[in-house]
């Protein structure tokens, strides 16, 4: 009897979970109850056994679920029929008895700050080691390493807050032109090309604001000094302190182009550069210090991203050169 009364309550309570987990799917994806119920039913009102296969078509064991473990398969056996194309949801309740008794959920485990700093990273230097196609730059790889970028900019903390805006509103200014006609803008010299010859810009290199040309000539001398940055600062523990190797940086590649009031905030905003050791954590995901396996991993990892960027960004330079596209007047 008591045995039976625990087989019971432990039903029940599978069966609320379950219950808990539709519902759940309902209010996150917004679909109603018989969608995301539809496939569940064709799959254990059809008869058929539940395999591995199966499971990732089942709405509410995506997203909050990772991994589960399935008894040997075998036919169901629940002997319910069809309503016309729907099924009666009054059998909700020993269908969920039955899933509840042939599959064990297993919690997603979330992912730690550490894992998703070293994923950024990789994401950057895996989309910017395909840009280059021969010796020409692919325009759509470009953008879409530039904006992996920007993730990554976002991490690295409040000192390179303003160099991420400006490489935001940049990447939106080269976007939009693109994809209007991407097909003419294959590559980075024919979007500039196609861009020059619809006569958008004025006589000689002065650019149109907000053209194409405009925002990626900012995101390069942005990725150039970037690299000066980091470079002189990050991948040895004898460089120039963050702060110091910035207004370097900034003085090369960015200063020279500068209006008066940009090369008054913008010195202002990178003077809060933190220590090396702090700088490697923001891009690791780390708020706090991080191991120095960890520390050499991600210096090696940025290393190999400034090696990709150099090729890129001497293309980049002389494919405006040669269009005659370098707008140096001060923003």
């Amino acid at each position: 009897m008591k045995s039976e009364v625990n087989r019971i309550s432990n039903l029940f309570l599978t069966e609320m979970k379950l219950l808990s987990l539709i519902l759940s799917s309902i209010r996150r994806h917004k679909h109603n109850a018989a969608s995301v119920l539809s496939i569940s039913f064709i799959l254990f009102f059809a008869g058929r056994g539940i395999t591995e296969a199966h499971l990732p078509a089942i709405p509410f064991l995506r997203g909050g679920y990772s991994s589960y473990s399935v008894p040997a398969a075998k036919p169901m056996g629940l002997g319910m029929k069809p309503i016309g194309k729907l099924y009666g949801l009054s059998n909700l309740k020993r269908t969920l008895t039955h899933i509840g008794e042939k599959i064990r959920l297993k919690p997603k485990q979330t992912q730690s700050k550490e894992a998703a700093g070293n994923q950024h990273l990789d994401e950057v230097l895996g989309a910017f080691t395909h840009v280059l196609n021969g010796n020409d730059i692919d325009t759509a790889q470009l953008l879409k390493a530039c904006k992996a970028h920007l993730k990554l900019m976002k991490s690295g903390g409040a000192s390179l807050r303003l160099v991420a805006k400006d490489l935001e509103s940049n990447l939106l200014k080269a976007e939009k032109p693109f994809k209007k006609a991407p097909k003419k803008g294959k590559t980075l010299y024919s979007l500039l090309e196609s861009e020059r010859h619809s006569g958008i810009h004025k006589e000689g290199n002065e650019l149109e604001n907000e053209s194409a040309a405009m925002g990626l000539l900012w995101i390069r001398r942005s990725l150039a000094f970037q690299l000066d940055l980091f470079e002189s600062s990050l991948l040895s523990e004898n460089g120039k302190h963050p702060g110091v190797a910035a207004i370097d940086a900034y003085e090369k590649h960015l200063s020279p182009y500068h209006g008066w009031m940009l090369q008054k905030v913008f010195p202002l905003s990178l003077s809060a550069m933190p220590k090396r050791s702090s700088f490697i954590s923001a891009f690791g995901g780390r708020d706090e210090p991080i191991s120095p396996a960890h520390e050499e991993e991600i210096v090696r990892k940025l290393s190999a991203l400034l090696k990709t960027w150099r090729p890129i960004i001497k293309r980049w330079s002389n494919d405006f050169e040669s269009l005659n596209l370098e707008d140096t007047r001060p923003a």
